[in-house]
């Protein structure tokens, strides 16, 4: 007695579920089966029942009753296998199993001939089987409220369709092109928010405009669904109800899935033997393939390793030139210029053997070890920079570590040429280096770039000199010439803007003519870059390439007033000369190349000006050293004195002029290196700039851009 008890405790949980209310639940079920059973109403209600599985001979009991509707929805169900087979409900009509938990719908559904309508809305449906093609009946498919991803092509063979209803599938963007060929669709309910084929656009006006936009995707003619009373007679479908209680000649579907089912197997056990005997082909040659690597490795480190001991044997050869050099300073010229064109043709032997071992080494290693080189350079001058940073904290004891600093200053200066004379011999036979190594020496040889870049430092130091003269200013609580320093820096930037301009104008026009020289290269030269650099050394002035460093900034900023700064180089052998500036005359201008007689009148206005101002900072001098008993002369000033400072060249101590080096507003530590447009202040460094300024921190103006500046 308890065992039976049992049993039907347990095939009730297993129907209802634990948490439910068994005996309301059970109550219920019986009531409806009973009606059921009763009822001549075609009509099978099992709705709200908290059913987990179908009852067994649910599906019998439809049969041998002629059930034509079966309601399920609103209980627990993930599957109909426990209802019997469903073979049994070829004659369901309407089948509604929505409010459940099915995640799929099973295969035999295809057994359902005769039903018309589908709802399986609310559940948890990810895909459609491919099995409903044979529900030839169906008119009305409610899908909506799932999980779909995509739509089977099946549903385009179903050509009573009606409607279709995929509403709130989040994960459902696309519709099937084959959806067209179910050509008496009338509606298409979807969310057109999700979807993406077809777009939005064409949702928005309806079923016929998405029908249209399927078939012409798929490339077949859009034809009008049939009137809602029509007989579609003309459609094929099955013209008789399968009754699988009727035994017929033909084999049953049983033994032709069984068939299909070996032939899968054949199939699938072919498609193992095939890609087995791929696989282990492919490891084959996979093997094959990495010996035959490990052999070109193992030569190629052979050649390399060669190689390396060439180089080393060639820098000490290059050391030992160098040391007999050095000890030969001091001999005889003519035993020296021997020694020097022995020591030229041992160099150009040696760069011919490095082109040659250059040539033989791949593009790869040859980038690893520019890496490396450049990666150490990098380290060396981050070690120096360190070096330099942490020399300005400690001031003080500084003059007790001067020797210890200069020496290992001179460590890393002796590692760093080192360095770079091993990175230049190795990358001597590289023409892009050369190629830029040309241009930047063009660049600095050039007298237009020169005076542009010397224009602009001059103008960056006249800005300097302004905005610490207006902090000043502000410090001491003086506000007026405030708007005539403003126009001042204004007109200063829009001048720096042109100077700038016409220096990238003129980086162009170099960088041309260098395209130019690179067209015209020999093919069998390989040093032409090299020659060419050489070239350029020869004929340029040693002098020239320093002018920069030495020039007066007084003689400079008349220069470029009277606009002939660009005529500097010109006079290199008079600034740097013995003599007098108060002995250039014209013809010895025009001797010197500068033909146009406005720059030469410039010139000579230039150097009388600077004269003056020399002539009146010595009197000022003079006078501030004179004892007051002693009358001041009224005499001219001897040749001897008025001449004494009327050099274009002067030493790092006898400029004059204060450089105008303020530190930056906003960290209070480094120099100012940046100006403001259009305000026109340089007031902030480099590091403080990037920090996404929008106000001046000065004026409080808004910045429109950023020029960086050096001085001059």
């Amino acid at each position: 007695m308890g065992c039976a008890v049992s049993c039907v405790n347990q095939t009730t949980m297993l129907l209802f579920g634990k948490n439910s209310n068994t005996s309301d639940s059970r109550g219920k079920l019986e009531r409806k089966l009973y009606i059921a059973k009763e009822s001549p109403e075609p009509d099978f209600d099992l709705t709200d029942c908290e059913l987990r599985q179908v009852p067994s001979g649910i599906f019998s009991i439809c049969k041998v009753y002629r059930k034509e509707y079966l309601y399920l929805q609103g209980n627990r169900l993930h599957s109909l296998d426990e209802g019997g087979l469903l073979s049994d409900l070829y004659l369901i009509k309407v089948l509604n199993v929505s409010c459940n938990k099915f995640s799929k719908l099973p295969n035999d559904i295809k057994f359902l001939v005769n039903l018309t309508e589908l709802h399986v809305h609310n559940n948890y449906l990810e895909f459609i089987p491919d099995n409903i093609e044979y529900l030839q009946n169906l008119k009305i498919i409610d899908i909506s409220k799932n999980r779909l991803k995509k739509l089977t092509p099946a549903l385009g063979k179903l050509k009573r369709l009606r409607k279709l209803n995929i509403t709130k599938n989040e994960e459902l963007n696309e519709l099937c092109p084959e959806l067209c060929l179910a050509s008496n669709i009338v509606t298409i309910e979807l969310d057109s928010d999700y979807f993406i084929f077809p777009p939005p656009h064409v949702i928005c006006l309806g079923t016929p405009e998405i029908m249209k936009f399927l078939c012409k995707k798929l490339e077949v003619e859009y034809t009008s669904p049939l009137p809602m009373e029509s007989d579609l007679t003309t459609i094929q479908v099955p013209s008789v109800t399968i009754d699988p209680f009727v035994k017929y000649s033909t084999a049953t579907w049983e033994e032709q899935e069984a068939a299909i089912i070996e032939q899968e197997n054949k199939f699938h056990e072919a498609a193992k033997q095939q890609r087995e005997r791929f696989l282990s082909k492919v490891l084959q040659e996979q093997q094959e393939l990495d010996s035959e690597i490990a052999k070109v490795h193992e030569s190629k480190e052979i050649e390399r390793q060669r190689l390396l001991k060439a180089i080393q044997k060639d820098e000490e050869e290059i050391e030992c030139l160098v040391k007999n050099f050095i000890q030969s300073e001091f001999l005889k010229p003519e035993i020296l210029q021997q020694q020097l064109a022995y020591e030229q043709s041992e160099h150009e032997r040696l760069l011919e053997i490095a082109r040659q071992n250059y040539d033989n080494i791949k593009k790869s290693d040859v980038l690893k070890a520019m890496e490396m080189l450049i990666e150490e350079d990098y380290t060396i001058q981050n070690s120096k920079k360190h070096y330099e940073d942490s020399q300005s904290n400690v001031k003080e004891s500084l003059l007790l570590q001067d020797m210890e600093g200069t020496e290992k200053l001179q460590d890393l200066l002796k590692a760093k040429d080192q360095s770079r004379t091993a990175l230049v011999e190795q990358l001597l036979e590289d023409q892009d280096v050369q190629k830029a190594a040309v241009a930047s020496l063009i660049e600095r040889v050039d007298a237009k770039s020169w005076s542009l870049n010397e224009e602009i430092a001059l103008i960056s130091s006249h800005l300097a000199r302004l905005s610490t003269i207006e902090q000043e200013k502000k410090k001491l609580q003086i506000n007026y010439n405030y708007n005539e320093l403003m126009q001042q820096r204004v007109q200063m930037v829009t001048l720096l803007d042109d100077l700038l301009d016409q220096q990238t104008q003129r980086r162009k026009q170099l960088i041309v003519t260098v395209r130019e020289m690179e067209n015209d290269t020999d093919a069998k030269s390989t040093d032409f870059w090299l020659k060419n650099y050489q070239k350029l050394m020869d004929s340029a002035p040693r002098t020239l390439l320093d002018v920069g460093k030495h020039l007066d900034p007084v003689l400079a900023n008349y220069l470029l007033q009277e606009g002939v700064i660009h005529c500097l180089p010109f006079l290199v052998k008079f600034l740097f000369s013995d003599g007098s500036l108060l002995d250039i005359d014209d013809e010895k201008l025009k001797e010197t190349g500068i033909s146009l007689l406005v720059d030469r009148e410039g010139i000579l206005r230039a150097i009388n000006e600077y004269v003056q101002a020399k002539n009146q900072n010595t009197n000022k001098y003079e006078k501030m050293n004179d004892v007051p008993d002693t009358p001041t002369p009224s005499a001219p000033l001897e040749p001897s004195v008025t001449e004494q400072n009327c050099s274009g060249v002067v030493t790092a101590g006898d400029s004059d002029d204060t450089t105008y080096e303020s530190e930056c507003v906003v960290c209070m530590d480094a120099k100012c290196e940046v100006v403001f447009v259009p305000c026109g202040h340089m007031c902030c460094c480099l590091l403080c700039s990037q920090k996404e300024i929008e106000n001046c921190p000065l004026c409080r103006g808004d910045v429109e851009r950023v020029i960086r500046v050096r001085l001059a």
